[in-house]
């Protein structure tokens, strides 16, 4: 199916078009997860930790001066990514030991939340996300590390359940 809008993938910006892409997998594996066998879970939270990390790198990695004025759903689909990463790190940590690093991960999400913090000002959609993610994140993996930014001290772990 990716061949047949290849041409999309190839346009300026098109990392845009791919993190849409990604994040539309992303979305059918979470919601695949609460309905599929053992098996079928294990290949789908790999998937997931694979995804999750495309989606944030393509955003992190293209960062230019029109970065804070992307629209609010490339946030949103960013802040889904971090909590659909920190999920299965809280949920099937023994598993994924075996085959991610797991500090790695948790560095790379409060590394996110501290981008998403720096993009504008706190009333900034994109600072809001970074926010919930920071909260999802802080709840489900309280033994991580903390960010460099000293914003994430404050995140309440409450915030999570208005977004849930």
């Amino acid at each position: 199916m990716k061949e047949e809008w290849q041409f999309l993938f190839d346009q300026p910006r098109s990392q845009f078009v791919q993190m849409g892409f990604c994040f539309a997998q992303l979305l059918t594996y979470d919601q695949s997860l609460k309905t599929r066998s053992a098996a079928v879970r294990e290949s789908l939270i790999n998937e997931m930790v694979r995804l999750s990390p495309a989606i944030i790198n393509l955003a992190m990695n293209t960062a230019d001066e029109r970065t804070r004025h992307l629209t609010d759903h490339i946030y949103h689909m960013l802040g889904f990514a971090a909590i659909a990463l920190s999920r299965p790190l809280h949920y099937h940590e023994e598993q994924l030991a075996a085959s991610c690093d797991l500090h790695g991960l948790d560095c790379f999400i409060l590394a996110l939340v501290n981008w998403l913090h720096n993009i504008a000002l706190p009333c900034h959609v994109g600072h809001t996300m970074g926010n919930v993610a920071a909260a999802f994140h802080k709840k489900l993996c309280p033994k991580s590390g903390q960010s460099p930014s000293n914003s994430y001290a404050g995140i309440d772990p409450a915030i999570h359940d208005d977004f849930a």
